[in-house]
């Protein structure tokens, strides 16, 4: 079985039985939804309705699982928490971004046992073993498929073991020493799932049955039970099912070498873009890109090439939305680790005192046999109380080494959630021009000049956004490993001129003209590529924001002994709102109203670069028009 429908298998494993209902349950809740007073009864209807339509339509489910998410938090639902977090483990299963659905289901399963509910400690236990299996961990995954088997079975949950006996003989089929067990778990799982008229789950089982019927040599009726599965879940609206049956079905197809594989590969793609599953397979889209560019049909090459464009951005929202709460998960648990490796060393160090406290009482004991029992007790009692003051004193400086360390590990979450979102900011437009530009080559639609001047202009767009990710990658550096500051005396017309130079294909494209005001022999005393970086960010801001044919004022004045450099442009200027925050980390609200218009990470670096070489930034929109970028340094080392 291929990895692609093998990660299918997987992902069907994380619906739960209640998919079952029909389309007719959908448009009664939804009816229903404005006049459910209770706010429980409405935070169930929402989860019922992202569950109900995760097979049917994904985009759909994920924004009823938020919203059930968001009210079950905001009036302490315990229960309605917990499906909420399975819902969003699901969501981000089919997205596909298993790290942050491992995130949500792991969250989902202490939230259950908190709340006493059995049937869904069972689901998220088989949710994180079939994760485990498709992570290639089969001792992890057999622990938690083991673990929902007897939940499940005492709690005589029977329902539920329709899907708990599927994931059992999903991670144990290639197994040949368990198949014979796993083969009598899927027969029960198909006797439980027409008992219980679970029609997903019939559906299903299916799939399955199909595979031990090709392990049968029953090739005939392995294919003629897939295309039953496609027909059902066709006419049921379920197009997950058949998206899953028609990539099982090519696989046979291609197994056979049969030349209607294609066929389905198509359906395939079709039923995902139905149901928002696109980046599940987009190795299949990727696939019948390159057939049919080979075959010269570049309208049908064109479709799946803007299919796979749309899916490649779909996954960069994804990651920009989701990546926080990943990056809090990732550096959490190493901070995590930190503090209770520090913890268990304090519990040493606390063990090995509590051994020297005993060692001093055995001795007071000796020395009371042979001294006066009255000055031995009073020294006892002396004794004694200066211990607890100290072991008092220990454990407000323990305490405190907690608090700080918790305090410090929530600035670093706080710090790495928003240095994702901006760096996915302020990289999406460069990459997506990237992307772009070569879809349009690739569909060889341009001329040989036109091509020559687009892969000209992705050579600067991938040359700046490269020197962008290098200048961002040594600040991180600067944040995380120490810095120690070096400052050198550097002319500042030289750093002006070369600046220019780097950017001149931009002022050529506008045909801005640069006028530089510089003293003569003027220096500064700063760090030389620091220094740079805030240059080239002041200059390419300012030709970003001037109008065509217009100009750049470069000016620098000194005033006792500090020298003042200002960059000037004819541009729109800088939105009132946003001025105040330019430099700050606390600016995503303003960004959120102003789309589009952000400085993005650059201002943000070029103020901490500022800091470290001991001078001042600000901006300042014009009296007439534009707005003006400036810093303060000093010229000579001895100012610093």
């Amino acid at each position: 079985m291929s990895r692609l429908r093998l990660m299918g298998l997987y992902a069907l494993l994380f619906i739960p039985h209640l998919l079952c209902a029909q389309h007719s349950d959908i448009i009664a809740i939804k009816n229903a939804l404005p006049q459910i007073t209770d706010s429980v009864g409405y935070a169930d209807a929402l989860n019922r309705l992202s569950s109900l339509y995760l097979p049917r339509q994904l985009d759909s489910s994920g924004v009823y699982a938020r919203r059930a998410k968001e009210l079950s938090e905001r009036i302490r639902y315990n229960k309605g928490q917990s499906d909420a977090l399975r819902a969003m483990g699901r969501y981000y299963v089919l997205r596909p971004h298993r790290y942050l659905s491992f995130l949500f289901y792991d969250n989902a399963l202490a939230a259950c046992r908190a709340a006493g509910d059995s049937a869904g400690v069972t689901v998220s236990l088989m949710n994180i073993g079939t994760f485990y299996q498709y992570q290639q961990k089969h001792a992890e995954a057999q622990s938690y498929i083991n673990r929902a088997l007897k939940v499940a079975w005492d709690m005589r949950l029977d329902s539920l073991r329709i899907w708990v006996l599927a994931s059992y003989y999903l991670i144990n089929e290639s197994d040949s020493v368990a198949l014979p067990i796993a083969q009598k778990g899927l027969q029960q799982a198909i006797a439980l799932a027409y008992r219980y008229h679970d029609e997903l789950g019939v559906l299903y089982t299916r799939l399955f049955a199909a595979n031990e019927q090709l392990r049968a040599g029953e090739v005939k009726k392995a294919e003629q039970n897939l295309e039953g599965v496609i027909a059902a879940a066709d006419s049921a609206g379920l197009n997950y099912i058949a998206m899953y049956a028609c990539l099982q079905l090519t696989g046979y197809r291609i197994w056979q070498q049969q030349p209607d594989s294609v066929q389905y590969q198509r359906k395939s793609v079709n039923y995902a873009v139905a149901g928002g599953y696109a980046g599940l397979i987009l190795p299949v889209i990727t696939g019948l890109y390159n057939r049919y560019r080979q075959l010269g049909d570049s309208l049908q090459a064109g479709s799946y090439s803007r299919l796979a464009l749309g899916v490649m951005m779909q996954q960069q929202e994804d990651m920009q939305a989701g990546e926080a709460d990943y990056l809090s998960y990732a550096f959490g648990d190493e901070w995590l680790d930190s503090l209770q490796q520090q913890n268990q060393s304090q519990k040493q160090q606390l063990a090995m005192n509590k051994a020297a406290n005993h060692f001093w009482y055995y001795q007071l004991l000796i020395i009371a046999a042979i001294a006066l029992l009255l000055i031995i007790l009073v020294i006892y009692f002396v004794r004694a109380y200066r211990l607890t003051r100290k072991n008092t004193a220990s454990m407000a400086a323990l305490q405190e080494e907690i608090r700080l360390g918790n305090k410090a590990l929530r600035d670093s979450d706080d710090f790495k959630n928003k240095l994702i979102s901006m760096i996915a900011h302020d990289f999406r437009t460069p990459l997506y021009n990237i992307v772009n530009i070569t879809g349009f080559i690739d569909e060889k639609s341009l001329t040989v000049g036109e091509a020559a001047n687009m892969i000209s202009e992705v050579e600067h767009t991938a040359a700046g956004t490269l020197v962008i990710f290098e200048e961002i990658l040594r600040w991180i550096r600067t944040q995380l490993s120490g810095f120690v500051y070096r400052p050198e005396i550097f002319l500042l017309e030289e750093m002006i001129s070369n600046t220019v130079k780097s950017l001149q294909h931009l002022l050529t494209g506008k045909e801005i003209r640069i006028i530089t005001e510089i003293p003569a022999n003027a220096t500064v005393a700063a760090d030389y590529e620091m220094l740079q970086f805030i240059h080239r960010n002041f200059l390419h801001n300012a030709i970003k924001f001037s109008p065509d044919h217009g100009s750049i004022t470069v000016k620098a004045t000194r005033n006792n002994g500090w020298l003042t450099v200002a960059f000037t442009d004819e541009g729109s200027g800088i939105d009132a709102a946003m001025l105040p925050y330019l430099f700050s980390w606390n600016r995503s609200a303003i960004e959120r109203e102003r789309a589009g218009k952000g400085a993005g990470l650059a201002l943000i670096i070029c103020k901490d670069f500022i800091d470290k070489m001991n001078g001042q930034i600000n901006a300042e929109n014009n009296a007439d028009e534009g707005c003006t970028f400036y810093y303060r340094l000093p010229e000579r080392l001895e100012e610093v």
